[in-house]
């Protein structure tokens, strides 16, 4: 009783921060377009407790340029019926653009490594054939310092190489998420809205919106087909619009 209260209580507040949201969405510019591809192996190591391996790889500029890769492994473990609990290590290698100094300088595109580790707190509660799910995500990300090249703007000489410090970053992730399940069907439709909070000041950073369906193969084997869409630019992605296909295998 007081899971299905709190969890309606959580959607109707999402659901209002959508729809302040929404003008994000009508009035952006300059959206950019990626792909996002992944594959995922899940072992269940005993009843309850799940290891997960994936791998993944993105684009944007209208599929041009590589954003970014990443492996990741991770564990989730089931509560009780109704809440899992996971925690996620990630590598990440983000390509970097091009990018000119306060002083007209220039650095060459290159690529950054990233360190991220995610613990994860997911609830759900089932309504007819509805399925409703909150998940709040810490996600802690660490990028290393590193020295780069570095060009003069005016003839292109080099000069020192540009010194970029490690930084790390906290962020709070909270989404709701609605999966229909279609009587005696492989596919199951779902939708989904992330917001994305700082840990640093609080500050409300950005909005992703999710619609798609996974297809189920066979017991062991599943696609998931999505359109993406988030309306800012951080360190880790463009803003803009995804198409997105990711495979699982369990075993």
């Amino acid at each position: 009783m007081y899971k299905q209260e709190f969890l309606l209580k959580v959607r109707c507040l999402l659901v209002g921060l959508f729809v302040l949201a929404m003008p994000d969405i009508l009035y952006a510019q300059e959206d950019d377009f990626g792909v996002w591809t992944s594959a995922e192996v899940k072992k269940k190591i005993f009843p309850g407790l799940d290891a997960s391996l994936e791998g993944e790889f993105r684009t944007r500029d209208g599929l041009k340029t590589v954003e970014r890769w990443s492996g990741s492994a991770g564990l989730s473990y089931k509560m009780l019926r109704w809440l899992k609990a996971s925690a996620d290590y990630s590598y990440i290698r983000y390509y970097q653009p091009m990018e000119v100094t306060g002083k007209g300088n220039y650095i060459p595109e290159y690529w950054q490594p990233k360190h991220r580790l995610s613990i994860s707190l997911t609830g759900k509660t089932d309504w007819r054939r509805f399925t409703f799910s909150l998940r709040e995500r810490w996600q802690y990300t660490y990028r290393p310092s590193q020295s780069v090249p570095k060009f003069d703007g005016d003839d292109g000489s080099p000069k020192s190489d540009e010194y970029i410090s490690g930084k790390g970053r906290n962020v709070l992730r909270s989404r709701l998420q609605v999966e229909y399940d279609i009587r005696k069907s492989a596919f199951t439709p779902y939708t989904s809205l992330e917001l994305s909070h700082s840990l640093s000041n609080g500050a409300y950073e950005k909005m992703r919106w999710t619609l798609g369906t996974e297809w189920k193969l066979s017991k062991r084997h599943a696609i998931d087909f999505y359109y993406l869409y988030q309306n800012k630019t951080d360190d880790d992605e463009a803003n803009g619009h995804v198409l997105g296909a990711g495979y699982s295998f369990n075993f």
